[in-house]
């Protein structure tokens, strides 16, 4: 039996588990970034991270000849997958187990029919075209080293070569977001030990810059909610950074309201010296219907806090949530203005598949949808009234920053065709979604 696990566009944690996985248990498995090479294999996996990855790579996925396998976190909503592509079965959930009890099912029921599965738990797939999925699997997962390719240090995925997974959850509950949907609101961390015997794995295959994930990362070993354990964190930094030096530790993403003196103190010794923070609105009242559970006084303080540590900051905003008001917006534009960050990530919102922020634009008019309202401002370049937020935070980041960066025309081209390409990228997954919803 010939396995090949395939990730689209880069080397995924996801990708990297279940391939390491499968060869643990015995199975001849191949790991192939992008469609690029023919598939040769009677079982592939297909780890998709995105929702435009359902639409993008429709024609290379229904070329392949084989057994079809679909997980990651797009499978929050299997119906949607099933429509758009044609693969045999949905990963629904953590896939771990999932992945093992489906090839062995395979080998020991070669005469099988699709409506099989229906007593493997954490699947979904289509009968006579009804979509059967059955509950998740929350048995222990099994958790083998990640298979790592010999080429992960050309891999730049936000600066880093590649994730580690250092807890599963977030007891949040922003409604654009799809981990609490996925991986539960209860924090779930792994070992220290098994945390740094994988560090040490994947610098010997080559991996210099690192980035520990599981959403928000100042999470790791909470044991309640919505609470961090200083003590843990600061030794999973501590110990990660002795074995890859603090200028290759990476930390992607921390709430603003779970963080302290000691946690940035710990960020700015044994890391890169840098926070990322989900800001998403300098609007209270957008702030609240985003479900993001923060306030612009809690920004605030979380940025002079880390500012005094000399850590460096940077936050991501999103523009156009439903309901969003020129009020709201312009809150947001003074609050990234007083805030003067070292770099700015701006984002159309996107509606994931599974999410509220999903459901609420599935139902929400295109007539109400900034996405689709025309521009003034932009109407020789076709932009909507989203696309002209975006673009004008964007451009005005660069002046806000802590060092301004002179706007060229090469820059203001770039951001235009970034820009241009959220809009598209979001209308699909829009349209996808109404159609859905439709039927």
């Amino acid at each position: 039996m010939k396995i090949t696990v395939i990730t689209p566009e880069f080397y995924s944690y996801g990708a990297l588990l279940i391939t390491g996985i499968l060869k643990e248990q015995g199975y001849t498995v191949k790991l192939q970034k992008g469609f690029g090479k023919v598939v040769d294999a009677d079982i592939v996996f297909i780890s998709l991270q995105s929702t435009i990855h359902l639409m993008k790579y429709q024609q290379e996925i229904s070329s392949i000849n084989a057994f079809k396998i679909v997980g990651g976190p797009v499978t929050l909503t299997p119906e949607l997958i099933l429509e758009c592509l044609p693969v045999d079965l949905v990963v629904v959930g953590e896939g771990e187990n999932t992945v093992y009890n489906i090839l062995k099912f395979l080998e020991t029921h070669p005469s099988y029919q699709i409506s099989d599965f229906k007593d493997i738990p954490g699947v979904a797939f289509k009968v006579n075209d009804q979509i059967v999925s059955t509950a998740p699997d929350e048995s222990p997962h099994k958790r083998p080293l990640p298979f790592i390719p010999d080429d992960i240090a050309h891999e730049n995925i936000r600066g880093a070569n590649i994730y580690l997974e250092t807890h599963r959850g977030c007891p949040g509950n922003c409604g654009f977001c799809g981990v609490p949907s996925l991986f539960g609101r209860n924090v779930r961390s792994r070992p220290l030990d098994e945390i740094l015997n994988e560090v040490k794995y994947m610098l010997s295959k080559g991996a210099q810059r690192i980035a520990i994930s599981g959403g928000t990362g100042s999470l790791y070993g909470s044991k309640k909610f919505k609470t961090v354990d200083e003590e843990s964190f600061v030794e999973l930094l501590h110990e990660i950074s002795k074995l890859t030096g603090p200028k290759n530790l990476i930390i992607p993403d921390v709430r603003v309201d779970l963080v302290s003196d000691e946690i940035l103190e710990a960020i700015k010794q044994y890391s890169r010296g840098w926070v990322f923070f989900g800001i998403e609105s300098g609007s209270d009242r957008v702030l609240r219907h985003m479900k993001k559970g923060i306030t612009v006084d809690q920004v605030y303080e979380a940025v002079e806090m880390a500012r005094n540590h000399g850590v460096k900051i940077g936050g991501s905003f999103i523009v156009a949530y439903p309901g969003e008001e020129e009020e709201d917006y312009q809150d947001t534009v003074d609050l990234a203005d007083e805030l003067m960050l070292n770099d700015y990530f701006v984002s159309i919102a996107e509606p994931i598949p599974g999410t509220p922020l999903g459901e609420e634009v599935s139902q929400l008019s295109l007539e109400d949808n900034l996405l689709f309202q025309e521009s003034s401002k932009y109407k020789r370049y076709g932009f909507s009234i989203a696309e002209e937020r975006a673009l004008d935070l964007m451009v005005d980041s660069y002046i806000f920053r802590t060092f301004p960066t002179a706007l060229s025309q090469k820059l203001l081209k770039d951001l235009q065709k970034e820009v241009k390409s959220q809009g598209e990228h979001i209308k699909s997954v829009i349209h996808l979604l109404k159609n859905q919803y439709k039927s």
